[in-house]
């Protein structure tokens, strides 16, 4: 139900974002039905693209970890051993070491049957996984391309389901709702234009490969708040200990950071999105919390935009209650 519930979430918001483009198309003289499929291809051929970037990033990244990893757990090794010496503890990292092996491989004869079948198991589950993920994908595709060309009629047809004396509220309602997460689409687009420009040159300029992807990367990213910037920096300094010895600094891009979310909180967004939706830092975090356990990835995703909504019909239902004969004790 989960599941379903998010699959339509994710296609009303796609829809919602890419109906200026369509209504573009429309007002250039295209069909609607070309223009809703051109609206539908470039939306998702943008998200397939942000797609192909981060794992552009992993790609460079990883086979270099992988290759790094035996050094710095040799480097670790030496570092620590005669501390631990001087320490009297006793510790043999190579016995250790010897008797892990030992008893990984004792657990694997022993267990061969069991991993088998877990094994396949888990090859089962994720063909379920993927088969359910792609049908998925073709139903947010047809929710989106019908929603594009049938908005209005779409909400025409919910419009006789409200009361007749809730139906003005609700339009304006609406209409908070749509100017609110108008401006806030914007100003969002603006932050991660200019960061994705910032990381990008900044990286460049500090000689990181792949500074340009990762730049683009760290600029979209902070669409989530804090963990994107969270998950932008780790592969940053990453990438930039990987290649410590073609003199990246790690303290340099890591100060690139700093500065950079800097600017990010206390100029861009408060200017550009904060003031727009007015949440509390912790409130936030909390939206992130919530909304992700509650839809996943597309959660966190659409934390803010949803916690804006919520806030548009808390306002309203706030007034309708210092409204209320109640509130006011009348009888």
């Amino acid at each position: 139900m989960a599941s379903l519930l998010t699959t339509f979430l994710a296609a009303f918001i796609l829809a919602y974002v890419l109906r200026p483009l369509y209504k573009s198309l429309v007002g250039l003289g295209a069909h609607k039905t070309v223009s809703a499929f051109l609206t539908v291809l470039i939306g998702f051929l943008g998200v397939f693209g942000l797609m192909v970037l981060f794992l552009s990033v992993l790609q460079k990244e990883l086979p270099a970890l992988r290759q790094q990893l035996p050094t710095w757990l040799e480097q670790i090794h030496k570092l620590t051993q005669p501390w631990l010496d001087s320490l009297a503890l006793g510790f043999d990292l190579e016995k250790i070491q010897e008797t892990i092996q030992t008893k990984v491989s004792a657990h694997l004869s022993n267990n061969a049957d069991t991993l088998i079948s877990h094994g396949l198991s888990t090859v089962l589950n994720s063909g379920q996984t993927i088969i359910g993920s792609i049908v998925g994908l073709v139903l947010i595709i047809f929710v989106v391309f019908y929603l594009i060309i049938q908005w209005e009629d779409f909400f025409k047809k919910m419009s006789p389901m409200i009361p007749p004396r809730w139906l003005g509220q609700t339009k304006q309602i609406l209409v908070e709702i749509d100017e609110l997460l108008s401006q806030y689409l914007r100003g969002q687009l603006l932050v991660i234009a200019v960061l994705s420009v910032y990381y990008s040159m900044g990286l460049y300029f500090l000689g990181v490969t792949g500074a340009i992807a990762l730049g683009l990367f760290t600029g979209l990213a902070i669409f989530i708040p804090y963990i994107g910037y969270g998950v932008a920096l780790i592969l940053a300094l990453l990438s930039a200990l990987l290649q410590a010895e073609t003199g990246v600094s790690i303290l340099a891009v890591l100060a690139l950071y700093i500065v950079g979310q800097t600017i990010e909180s206390f100029f861009l967004t408060p200017k550009l999105v904060g003031e727009k939706i007015g949440l509390h830092p912790v409130l936030v975090v909390f939206a992130l919390i919530l909304f992700g356990g509650w839809f996943g990835f597309f959660g966190i995703l659409l934390a803010l935009p949803m916690s804006a909504i919520v806030l548009v019909l808390g306002r309203h239902l706030m007034i309708f209650y210092k409204n209320s004969s109640w509130y006011r004790g009348q009888s």
